[in-house]
């Protein structure tokens, strides 16, 4: 059972296209398993339609079309989202991860799934061990995880598969997988994390993170 959901502002920042490219498709992951949430994006897309239908019209300059679709040829066009992220039927691991694992430390590997953008976030996967944690940290910006498999605990709370969990500037934590199968969790970060001691630091320039 699903028992931890983005907040309302995400899903209507979600619904907007103001929220990062990388927190979007976390919560899109999270939102194909779990109905409420679905129900949650679909009422706030709704009200954006119908705000902007109530808009009065406005006149454009003549040659708005061609400097729209120029502005559009020069953009880089993003990856397109798994079918699973789209899907009723949850997600497809498989179809998710579209790079390489690489080993971070004996238990844990990361697979690097969106680049840095233009607001300093990035998408990856991260997979941990049953048992094994994550060196203590804190954020610089906001952290947004859905859980695809497996689950752990950080001080916090308990989230197992198909939660949601936002974690911001005041967080401070040790994630552990608990015991089962190994926790695999979809993470967006804004920024970089803050680990705490001299290991974490020396060891965050290898997650990238």
């Amino acid at each position: 059972m699903i028992r931890h959901h983005p907040a309302e502002a995400s899903l209507f920042a979600c619904a907007a296209g103001t929220l990062p490219t990388a927190h979007a498709r976390v919560v899109a992951v999270h939102a194909a398993r779990c109905p409420i949430c679905a129900a949650g994006l679909a009422a706030a897309e709704a009200v954006g339609g119908a705000l902007l239908d109530a808009l009065p019209p406005a006149s454009m300059a003549p040659d708005a079309l061609e400097r729209t679709l120029a502005r559009l040829d020069a953009l880089a066009p993003e990856p397109a989202p798994p079918q699973s992220e789209t899907s009723a039927s949850g997600f497809d691991l498989a179809a998710l991860a579209s790079g390489h694992w690489r080993r971070v430390a004996p238990g844990i590997a990361i697979m690097a799934l969106l680049p840095r953008d233009a607001t300093d976030s990035r998408l990856d996967l991260i997979r941990v061990a049953p048992g094994r944690a994550l060196l203590t940290h804190g954020h610089t910006g906001p952290e947004t995880t859905c859980v695809l498999s497996g689950a752990f605990a950080d001080g916090t709370g308990t989230y197992a598969a198909g939660d949601c969990v936002e974690a911001d500037l005041s967080l401070d934590h040790t994630p552990r997988a608990l015991p089962g199968e190994d926790c695999v969790c979809l993470i967006a970060t804004t920024h970089h994390l803050r680990p705490h001691g001299w290991l974490g630091r020396l060891v965050r320039p290898l997650l990238g993170m």
